[in-house]
């Protein structure tokens, strides 16, 4: 079972709750404050990045911000998890 966690936007550090495979709920920790701001304020370059039409260079500019997406949401996201940024 994937868990699928909700990032809206910048404003609530707050944790949230999950239904696991064994049936039982289980707490995703919340975020600290400036964490919180850095990764909502990167995923929104990414997203923006995303739609520029030049040949080449979203996906050059996309690969560079990737990894630090994948290294800021490492500590919050497990394998299988789906992310919904509002």
């Amino acid at each position: 079972m994937n868990r699928i966690l909700f990032i809206g936007p910048v404003g609530t550090d707050a944790g949230g709750w999950f239904i696991g495979p064994d049936g039982k709920i289980h707490r995703i920790p919340g975020w600290e404050p400036e964490q919180l701001r850095d990764v909502s304020h990167t995923l929104r370059g990414l997203r923006e990045l995303t739609q520029v039409k030049t040949a080449g260079v979203a996906e050059r500019v996309v690969a560079a911000v990737l990894d630090t997406v994948k290294k800021q949401l490492a500590g919050q996201l497990k394998e299988g998890d789906v992310l919904v940024l509002g």
